[in-house]
């Protein structure tokens, strides 16, 4: 992958001369190095097969192929190929296909989930028709979770799942494997559901993935072994750890998040130079090694890139490890990565606007935030560590960890803060200022706590950290946009996205505790209002959503008139319209789901005196 010099990785050099970095590195058991993995399939990865098959468009959506396990062995899927040749007709592609492949998706296996049939966060609930709603959603747990089952493939044949010890939940739709970051939100939703053991189950996936690949691919599929998703497994055990208090899960997880901090430190650390001041700090970037087309988005990735005109081949390389970057950060795509704002109205498809993706140029505030958190919790694990064996290294890495933290805390507020706008913004290395764009990106050190201590006491600051936030919810009648931009992009508007809104719903309740701190409630911003009406716009959105899909509570709400199916909750939602799904992006709009499932049992969990919308007029 081509960089320009300012991106190339810092060497991680002050971490390999101290004596607290040799037990990371003493304490990763599996992998040699901090790289990603390469994918290397010639049918899932790359290569003239993968590639005639996609630019086919047998599929509508080119994750399909790439979800199909073989029905023969390899060498002889490899052979029927190239019988065919790369300029076989398409219906010659077709027969191929069919001979050789099962359906997308065959390995997954459901699992007899037995849920909680009463969770106390029903007895949260007054309004009986989101109470029967909630009991409803509640059992979709079972309808998401599943395992992965091979035993069906000949000797010799491949899928291109990840092979997992345990069960697990998948968001659902198109999406026939588990996500990063998705997850978070599914554990904080199966733990408010009281299904402790499947939460576990998934993070102990996780932890073996990062044991065996020394990183969290992006999902469970070997072509995402190139790239991870915004790191929340920090979080994951943290919120975990929190609701069981499992001391066995926890010190199996700290050696391996010390591997996981390693990749992000050795992979992403970029040096960033302040404008005011000249000052370098080290922070860091998504960055994919990648100078191909996605094999989940092959078809998309092609005409996006070869389509352009007079790029060179280190353009077309740049442009390609962009698209992975962007895939990376979970918000793929959005006008935070796209130096052009506007899409071309000659443009369907976003291949314009996707070509001006500078995606690595661009130093993340919630990647930081998140990486700030796992220097922060790890500090206080091993703490935790040294004081129960009286192991002096633990100790060291704590206070190494503290450092850590410290110093990008320190680059954040330098590069990041905006005291003009009281807001966290993302750091663009080409031209060295803040992308002063509104985000709920900006929202995650608020949440993460990744909040420097002159701010943290200052009531002025505070009480107007969400002034953007709140605009833009006076502006729409839905939940927070991702986005202030309609570029046609699907984490732009007009979208609205549960993990953001989640996150944006946690920091104003963080921010309250601290503007009450400072003793001037009698002109203190009602942050938990504004919160509760965040969560009620959430709570109605997905509950007309399932309705208006079919959704019915028995004896207490009727399925609408001509509906055929049972309800569905939305991947994402549009802001401009209650109870409408989000649209835009390279696929439809996805149903499951189990991030908006998990934010909506923790917004029940958390918030009371919901009552059901008349879905009838806040959809129209």
């Amino acid at each position: 992958m081509w960089l320009t010099p300012s991106l190339k990785p810092v060497l991680w050099t002050s971490l390999v001369i101290l004596s607290a970095s040799n037990a990371i590195a003493e304490s990763s058991s599996s992998s040699d190095s901090n790289m990603p993995l390469t994918c290397d399939s010639p049918i899932y990865c790359s290569g003239d097969l993968l590639k005639t098959v996609q630019l086919a468009e047998i599929y509508s959506d080119s994750k399909t192929f790439v979800d199909m396990p073989t029905k023969n062995p390899l060498d002889q899927v490899v052979s029927a190929f190239n019988a065919i040749g790369a300029n076989a007709s398409h219906d010659a592609i077709q027969k191929f296909v069919t001979d050789n492949f099962w359906e997308a998706g065959k390995e997954l296996q459901p699992v007899t989930l037995q849920v909680t049939e009463n969770p106390k966060v029903l007895d949260k609930i007054d309004d009986t028709t989101l109470k029967g709603w909630a009991s409803d959603l509640n059992h979709y747990w079972a309808n998401l979770t599943f395992e992965f089952n091979t035993t069906f493939l000949c000797d010799g044949c491949v899928s291109s799942t990840l092979p997992v010890a345990r069960r697990f939940v998948v968001p659902g739709g198109r999406f026939r494997e588990f996500y990063y970051w998705d997850s978070y939100f599914v554990i904080v939703g199966l733990l408010v559901s009281e299904l402790p053991e499947v939460a576990k189950d998934m993070i102990d996936n996780f932890l073996d993935f990062v044991d065996q690949y020394g990183f969290l691919p992006n999902g469970a599929r070997m072509y995402y072994l190139n790239r991870s998703q915004p790191p929340f497994l920090t979080q994951m055990v943290k919120v975990y750890y929190e609701s069981t208090k499992d001391e066995e899960l926890l010190s199996r997880a700290i050696p391996i998040l010390d591997k996981e901090y390693q990749f992000w430190q050795a992979n992403t650390t970029v040096e960033v130079k302040d404008p005011k001041t000249g000052q370098s700090y080290n922070l860091n970037h998504y960055n994919v090694e990648n100078n191909s087309p996605r094999p989940e988005s092959y078809y998309e990735d092609y005409q996006t890139v070869q389509n352009g005109t007079g790029y060179n081949q280190t353009q077309i390389e740049s442009l390609y490890a962009d698209l992975a970057t962007g895939a990376e950060t979970g918000w793929d795509y959005c006008a935070r990565w796209t130096r052009n704002k506007e899409p071309a109205s000659d443009d369907p498809n976003s291949y314009k606007i996707l070509r001006t993706l500078n995606t690595r140029n661009v130093i993340p505030v919630d990647l930081n935030s998140l990486l700030w958190s796992m220097e922060s919790n790890l500090a206080e694990w091993h703490a935790g560590q040294k004081a129960k064996r009286d192991d002096k290294m633990s100790g060291n890495l704590s206070q190494w960890y503290q450092r850590k933290a410290k110093e990008r805390l320190e680059a954040m507020e330098a590069v990041m803060w905006n005291e003009e706008h009281t807001s966290f913004y993302d750091f663009n290395l080409s031209s060295s200022t803040q992308n002063v764009d509104f985000t709920p990106a900006g929202y995650y050190p608020f949440w993460l706590g990744a909040v420097p201590e002159d701010l943290a006491k200052n009531y002025t600051v505070l009480s107007h950290v969400f002034d953007e936030g709140n605009k833009t919810l006076n502006e729409y009648p839905g939940i927070l946009t991702s986005s202030l931009h309609n570029t046609t992009l699907q984490w732009d508007l007009p979208n609205g996205w549960p993990p953001l809104n989640y996150i944006a719903m946690q920091a104003m309740i963080n921010v309250d505790k601290l503007i009450q701190k400072t003793k001037k409630k009698e002109d203190s911003v009602d942050l938990l209002g504004l919160a509760k009406e965040l969560a009620t716009r959430f709570v109605s959105s997905a509950f007309c959503g399932w309705y208006v899909t079919g959704g019915s509570v028995p004896g207490v709400l009727a399925q609408l008139p001509n509906q055929t199916d049972t309800g569905h909750m939305f991947e994402k939602f549009n802001v401009e319209n209650i109870g409408v799904a989000g649209s835009g992006g390279e696929y439809t709009v996805q149903a499951g789901f189990g991030w908006t499932n998990g934010v909506t049992f923790w917004a029940f969990d958390t918030f009371e005196g919901f009552v059901a919308p008349n879905c009838t007029t806040t959809s129209s």
